[in-house]
């Protein structure tokens, strides 16, 4: 495997978080959001992905790296909240809100953080190494 692989393996682990964190801060954002004028209620969303298989690359096959991305609808059932005086409440005084766990979202923030944050670790390391190699054979 060359640098380069490397490198765009990492990048590509970089920007599958990023687009992990952008649909929870999505999620948390229009978690207090009613029916929009349509009907229609906020659905909160997940980043699935799937890998390149290992086998392919270790016999020579491909490269290694995420095969596919899906934006999925978590299709939770929708939070009822009593407030019988709110405007937007339904006949029995309720407001529907969507349906998206607070813990769960934060969970997946802090995991895609820490994803995040080791590809970068992954493309230091990389570099160093590169740097180290380069400097063998120098004179001291």
């Amino acid at each position: 495997m060359n640098y380069d692989q490397i490198y765009a393996i990492a990048t590509q682990g970089m920007n599958v978080e990023k687009l992990r964190v952008d649909v929870v801060a999505n999620n948390i954002a229009n978690q207090h959001s009613l029916k929009s004028a349509d009907g229609n209620l906020f659905q909160a969303s997940q980043v699935i992905t799937t890998a390149k298989p290992f086998s392919d690359f270790l016999d020579g096959k491909g490269d290694m790296g995420i095969d596919s991305i899906e934006l999925v609808a978590e299709n939770l059932p929708p939070n009822k909240v009593y407030q019988p005086g709110h405007p937007a409440a339904d006949k029995q005084g309720y407001l529907t809100y969507p349906g998206v766990n607070t813990i769960d979202e934060m969970t997946t923030l802090l995991r895609a953080s820490r994803a995040y944050e080791a590809n970068i670790k992954i493309i230091n390391t990389a570099h160093n190494l590169y740097l180290q190699a380069l400097s063998i054979g120098e004179e001291r």
